[in-house]
């Protein structure tokens, strides 16, 4: 890297010259700010700081060389201190037990990432790209993968050490298998939805499931229900802190979104069983002494010890499975409540304030889910709902056409 002083105008600049990532000669202008009389010999004086500032503009001759999977774990390593615990974590699944491992045997130079590279690793991903051999990952799943290479891609053009971004614009195929994500999604009516909810009678997730069934809460937000957040006198719940769970569980007082932070109203039989549950309370807290486990959270085993995010989906699931009764994930809850809501006839942004969306497109893709789904309903509803007296007799053949007479 070599530098000099160079005048454009009024105002000195120092000139740098470095080779990129890529191997290119390239340069860079910084303004000084600096004009008038003895600004040359002050610029002059900044050159060598100038350079030293700017010096990870030029790539080493071992970094020149860096396979894109390196690229993938050096950008991922990076994001520790940025991100969230949680988020992280997630990071490292898919960067470990994907993003890296394939592009690693592919021995592919982050300089020689083309589109066809990329779309070729949607296609693997969609066919046979899951860890334990059976079979592809789902669309919504290769869909994240995508984004992960295009953010890393985003921050080496940023970087200088690539010119565009090759992952840009590859479309991601649509998967018609049958464990396409869309196709995963329930939505209950209320009817359904009680007779779920009836095979929870007595378990120690029942209030759970009826308190998330009329809030359309996300886990992490019912299992991060404290009771500061519940007003008896004036009849309010507020969603303010989640209880979430990648590898490490992880309590924190922020939501997913601003607009996740919302105060709904008490509903009577809600205030029935929260009053009940903290009267519950009280004789287990008695009844364990001092192995009884303090916190603030309304909803913990007798114990008080707290549910886990990854425990609370695999007892919600055995019940299900006991009873017989359509597998579901405890998220198709928040969808059920959106269903039932719609049926009572509220309005798209009801329903999107109501169940803490942070924009409008989020609550319409299950609107428009819902709506396709009430449509079948409404035509099944309709069949046989009129009955021909006789069936339809075949149109006789055309008669041959007769001459004139003359």
């Amino acid at each position: 890297m070599t530098g000099c002083v160079q005048q454009r105008g009024e105002i000195y600049y120092i000139r740098i010259k470095y080779q990129d990532f890529a191997g290119r000669q390239k340069e860079k202008w910084v303004s000084t700010g600096l004009k008038g009389r003895g600004a040359r010999r002050q610029a002059q004086q900044m050159l060598d700081q100038v350079l030293k500032d700017h010096a990870y503009l030029e790539a080493k001759d071992s970094e020149r060389s860096m396979l894109f999977a390196d690229y993938l774990k050096q950008w991922q390593l990076t994001q520790k201190d940025k991100v969230a615990l949680s988020t992280y974590e997630g990071y490292m699944t898919y960067f470990d037990c994907h993003l890296i491992p394939y592009f690693k045997e592919k021995g592919l130079n982050i300089q020689a990432i083309k589109p066809i590279d990329i779309y070729q690793f949607i296609e693997y991903k969609l066919q046979d790209g899951r860890c334990d051999g059976k079979g592809g990952l789902s669309r919504a799943a290769v869909k994240k993968l995508v984004g992960l290479i295009r953010h890393v891609l985003d921050h080496a053009v940023m970087m200088g050490d690539i010119d565009y971004n090759p992952a840009l614009r590859v479309p991601i195929p649509k998967d018609t298998t049958e464990s396409s994500h869309d196709e995963k999604i329930v939505f209950l009516t209320a009817q359904e939805a009680q007779e779920m909810l009836n095979a929870f009678s007595g378990h120690p997730l029942e209030p759970i499931v009826y308190v998330t069934l009329y809030y359309g809460l996300r886990r992490s937000e019912v299992l991060g229900l404290k009771w500061d957040a519940i007003d008896f006198e004036n009849n309010t719940i507020s969603i303010k802190h989640v209880v979430v769970k990648n590898k490490t569980v992880v309590a924190k007082d922020s939501t997913k979104s601003y607009s996740s932070r919302r105060t709904f109203e008490i509903l009577p039989e809600v205030k029935d069983l929260l009053l009940k549950l903290k009267e519950e309370e009280a004789v287990n807290r008695a009844l364990y002494g001092a192995a009884y486990k303090e916190s603030d959270y309304v909803f913990k085993q007798d114990d008080g010890t707290l549910f886990r995010p990854d425990s609370l989906t695999r007892s919600f699931q055995r019940v299900l499975a006991r009873h017989g009764l359509q597998k579901m994930r405890f998220h198709d809850l928040r969808h059920t409540t959106a269903s039932v809501l719609f049926d009572k006839g509220w309005d798209i942004n009801e329903i999107k304030e109501w169940l803490g969306h942070a924009d409008i497109e989020t609550t319409a893709n299950i609107y428009t889910h819902i709506s396709h789904m009430k449509k079948v309903s409404l035509a099944k509803n309709m069949e046989n709902t009129f009955v021909l007296k006789s069936e339809p007799t075949e149109p006789s053949e055309p008669s041959e056409p007769q001459t004139p007479k003359m």
